[in-house]
């Protein structure tokens, strides 16, 4: 009998409990959650040309001749890229700075005088 009466309160405990919390009232879905993009700091990359083409750049650094990276191109600087291949493009050892952002393998502008081709 007194489990009986320990069971009837815990089943109108539960019951009280389930009924205080509305499950859809404080959800809502209708508007988007704006998010801030987090802004990706732009790096700048001093070497010389080891090969260039259409397609990517591989450059040395000016600073420590054991670091190489090769960089593709951003749409915009791939157009820039074509016109400077048509004419001759960047021979070996000419020197360039390329800007890319962080931790990413993207030219997003390239300076630098290509020489003239022999």
């Amino acid at each position: 009998m007194i489990r009986c009466k320990i069971r009837a309160a815990l089943l109108a405990a539960a019951a009280l409990a389930g009924a205080a919390i509305p499950l859809g009232a404080q959800l809502d879905t209708s508007k988007p959650i704006p998010i801030k993009a987090a802004k990706s700091k732009k790096v700048r990359f001093q070497g010389e040309v080891m090969n260039a083409n259409s397609v990517q750049i591989t450059v040395r650094s000016r600073e420590n001749e054991r670091v190489i990276q090769t960089f593709t191109y951003a749409p915009k600087v791939q157009e820039q890229m074509q016109k400077i291949l048509d004419r001759g493009g960047y021979q070996y050892g000419d020197r360039v700075e390329i800007q890319h952002e962080a931790g990413s393998e993207v030219a997003l502008r390239i300076r630098g005088k290509p020489s003239k081709p022999l």
